[in-house]
């Protein structure tokens, strides 16, 4: 389907009516003249004694023989957007080589050769022997940029912008230089060093001054010839990879690094693939990830491994890499060294790409890590998008339903969640916003199905069951969207989501009318002021500043501030009827005073297991115990805190489980609202009872609760430290933890949700002391257990913090899922829709039962023998 191709994408149709998409990192193809050209950058020579490429995405052109006054050595782009590298001095005639272009002793013992890439060209210097390394070290290159900007980056890299909208257009990653020597593999570049370089602007123009490392050039370690690489990229595709240790922009690379090299720190790579709109909502039958291998340590079969991830950008670094959401397929597949061969391999992703065709994201990522990456023979390298030839594709068949819905839902929780980043502070506030915001995607999503007729109502309303006054079918992306715009906007009025609102209506299928659109915006705008209204004077405006006590076992400020939101327990509930419905007995049943609590044995065993296994320089604590203290911890900001490491879990979930929009606008929902409550719960706790718990760092430095039992230690501090290794408490009460009863209320939704406590599901994390850990739990009881012990083995709880806490939490959680969102009822069997088969009709009953849209159903065969069934619910 040519009309349908771009220059990532090929789209064609198969003989038995299903689609296939293949969607590369880098561009394939490019438009020429009215048609689609293949890529191909290949040099050639033209009649004049330029060079250029056979067929450029950019047009690439460079020199042939110039005179001594030099000129342009490489042009890149045309018209508004295009740069133009020069070179000062004479250029031989450059001997041509596939891709490359060799310009022989342009200075003494020293060679120029220019690398064409798909997307831009590689720049460098051979200085082949140390004769030639004085003059070498420090050169100027001319740039001549019509339409573009460049800065340079705090990494060395230069960015490259269009001078009218600021837009990236390109870049010049950091320059590296390496010598001719080879590692233990026989991989050559095994000695490498950065080459400084600095953006000197004259008027319209530039010059790159580069200085590369004379130690490095000098040291008698150094093996000639020595490569000394700049490099330019045009386009907006995206692959990279990090190296544990190394803060420079490696998106340059034509190589994806993956495990551990010869000598060298640990190394993951990330490829971002532009979301081709065709597959999103499809029924995806098969997906492939198709990957080139060009090098391997060894031809042994070592594990490497595919995970769906958070997009990365050139600011993405080994301790800023995004969230590795889920592991999708572990491999040995190993090619490339001299044994076995430079390939093609390809990889089944078809449960990866199932989950992102539920949801509207423009950029899918994946990353690609060893399983082992202390072993050297798992080292592996894959071609980039930037590479010559072969770059990454997704290859995908799937059947095209008549109108494919989109996962809004996810979208605006992503929303949310990057919201919670900026705004930060404690978890009740963030907790209420993601309650009000989901509720109103529900009520919003469940009136545009409610407009279909009362029996494909997704529920029970949760405020309103609203109605389009244009008389038409609701668009349900719409509603979503206007839904959660208009509350965030609400919640958050210093924040604007304009172009999130933007970004979310362009995914929206070109088939909706423009009165399905407006029709859906207006029932979400309906569904939002519901909300909003619902919620005023709700008690969570500000309260005044609580500033503890210094009586003994009373909390008091630690040096993280006052006590945050100390009202927090007085907000209205979402699906509790009052805030104190499931408020816990205290610590020790039937000791309500703080003076009787002290005394007892049983705070006597709290305080040491802390002060044991929860210090900073504990001995006690185990290695894992430290790994998942940290992996839950996330109570700095900036990060997504523990109610959107909760959403996070739940979308790994949703994903796993293939849920469908309307399925996350109802579970999505329930969450919220249990982990709104359970901030309820737990604030009220904190501050509305006797037990106005101190922290163990108080406990325990302070050494004043008269309990013979406890033993005081004036230096301990607490395991949780924030990005500057600083040990802290959070600013409030111990008791009872609102991580552990956020934790169970979370899993008592899923729990009721999937009708199991027992699923395997890989947890992921933003604490920066935890990047890129995950942990893998076989229930969600066991998650919510470790996520409630953990905050003992970070120094920051007593245990019973954490079982009450998880305790009040999911009776917190049991009761809303009872109560709010019901399913559908009717006294007897009513008609949802006719099918073509009993297969189709049994399939589409068991999801209206797993999504809690009705409780049973039923399938007659409406006249036999043909095949055609009738699904009847209720």
């Amino acid at each position: 389907m040519v009309g349908a191709r771009s220059e990532d994408t090929t789209l064609w149709a198969n003989p038995d009516g299903t689609m296939s998409v293949e969607s590369f990192a880098g561009p394939v193809r490019f438009r020429e003249g009215g048609r689609w050209a293949d890529v191909d950058v290949s040099l050639v020579k033209d009649p004049d004694g330029s060079v250029r490429s056979k067929a450029h995405p950019r047009g690439l052109k460079l020199a042939g023989r110039t005179p001594a006054a030099g000129g342009d050595l490489v042009t890149l782009g045309s018209g508004e957007q295009a740069v133009s590298l020069g070179w000062k001095g004479a250029l031989p005639e450059p001997v041509l080589d596939g891709a490359k272009a060799t310009y022989v002793n342009v200075a003494p013992a020293t060679d120029l050769v220019v690398e064409a890439t798909r997307t831009g060209f590689e720049q460098y210097l051979v200085v082949k022997d140390p004769s030639a390394a004085e003059s070498a070290a420090s050169f100027t290159l001319p740039v001549r940029a019509k339409g573009i900007k460049a800065a340079k980056q705090a990494d060395r890299s230069v960015a490259l912008t269009d001078a009218k909208t600021g837009n990236a257009v390109g870049k010049l990653p950091t320059p590296f230089m390496w010598d001719a020597s080879h590692d233990k593999a026989g991989r050559e570049g095994a000695r490498r060093a950065p080459v400084g370089m600095d953006v000197v602007q004259r008027g319209a123009e530039f010059d790159l001054k580069l200085s590369a490392d004379k130690g490095f050039l000098t040291d008698a370690d150094t093996k000639f010839p020595v490569t000394i690489d700049p490099a330019v990229y045009f386009g907006t595709n995206f692959d990279t990879m990090v190296r544990n240790g190394v803060t420079d922009d490696l998106s340059g690379d034509i190589g994806l690094e993956v495990g551990r090299a010869w000598q060298k720190t640990e190394a993951r790579s990330f490829i971002n693939f532009p979301r081709n709109g065709s597959v999103t909502g499809q029924d995806v039958l098969n997906a492939e990830l198709n990957l080139y291998s060009v090098w391997s340590d060894s031809c042994e079969p070592r594990s490497w491994e595919i995970w769906d991830t958070g997009t990365v950008d050139a600011a993405t670094r080994w301790g800023t890499q995004p969230a590795w959401r889920s592991k999708v397929i572990s491999s040995t597949q190993t090619y490339g060294h001299t044994d076995c061969g430079v390939r093609w391999l390809s990889e089944d992703i078809t449960p990866l790409v199932k989950q992102w065709s539920g949801t509207n994201r423009s950029v899918d990522t994946i990353g690609l890590r060893a399983t082992d990456e202390t072993d050297y023979k798992s080292f592996k390298i894959f071609a980039s998008a930037d590479a010559p030839a072969n770059p990454p594709s997704i290859l995908v068949t799937y059947e095209a339903p008549a109108d494919p819905v989109k996962d809004h839902v996810v979208y605006w929780n992503d929303v949310l969640q990057e919201t919670y980043r900026q705004v930060g502070g404690a978890p009740g506030p963030l907790a209420r916003a993601g309650a009000m915001m989901h509720g109103a995607i529900y009520d919003a999503a469940n009136s545009a199905r409610c407009a279909e007729g009362a029996v494909k109502c997704l529920g029970a309303q949760y405020l309103v069951k609203a109605t389009a006054a244009n008389g038409a079918l609701p668009d349900v992306n719409s509603a979503i969207d206007h839904a959660a715009f208009e509350v965030l906007k609400s919640a958050y009025p210093a924040y604007n989501f304009d172009d999130e609102l933007v970004a979310a209506r362009s995914t929206i299928p070109a088939a909706v009318t423009a009165e399905q659109r407006a029709a859906g915006t207006d029932v979400g705008q309906q569904a939002a002021a519901a909300m909003i209204a619902a919620r005023q004077n709700d008690g969570s405006a500000p309260a005044a500043a609580y500033t503890g006590s210094e009586t003994p076992g009373y909390w008091r400020p630690t040096g993280t501030g006052n006590g945050a939101t100390p009202e927090w327990g007085k907000v209205k509930p979402f699906g509790m009827t009052a805030r104190s419905q499931f408020r816990p007995t205290g610590p020790v049943p039937g000791t309500t005073t703080m003076d009787g609590l002290l005394k007892t044995q049983a705070y006597a065993d709290q305080v040491t297991e802390v002060k044991s296994l929860g210090g900073a320089d504990s001995t006690a604590r185990t290695a894992d115990q430290t790994k998942a203290a940290l992996f839950w911890a996330n109570d700095l900001d900036t990060t997504y805190k523990p109610p959107g490491q909760l959403f996070e879990l739940t979308q790994i979930l949703s994903r796993q489980q293939g849920l469908t929009v309307v399925a996350n606008a109802k579970l999505f929902a329930l969450t919220a609202f249990a982990m709104a409550d359970a901030g309820v719960t737990a604030w009220d706790a904190k501050y509305q009872t006797e037990i106005d718990l101190w922290r163990p760092e108080s406990a325990i430095r302070l050494d004043g609760d008269g309990n013979p039992n406890t033993v005081g230690d004036p230096n301990w501090q607490p395991l949780s430290q924030d990005k500057n290794g600083k040990h802290f408490s959070p600013p409030f009460p111990a008791y009872i933890s609102g991580h552990a009863t956020f934790g169970g209320a979370w899993a008592k939704v899923m729990q009721n949700w999937f009708g199991t406590d027992q699923m395997t599901f890989t947890a992921t994390t933003e604490d920066p002391n935890a990047l890129g850990v995950t942990r893998t739990f076989t229930s969600f009881s066991a998650a919510a257990q470790e996520n409630a012990i953990g905050r003992v083995w970070l120094g920051v709880h007593y245990k019973w913090d954490g079982t009450d806490g998880v305790s009040s939490g999911s009776q917190a959680a049991a009761y809303t899922t009872a109560n709010r969102l019901q399913p559908n009822t009717a006294a007897d069997w009513v008609t949802y829709e006719d099918l073509s088969n009993l297969g189709g009709c049994d399939a589409q009953g068991k999801r209206l039962v797993a999504e809690h849209r009705w409780t049973a159903y039923k399938c007659t065969q409406i006249a036999p023998p043909e095949p055609g069934h009738r699904l009847s619910v209720k």
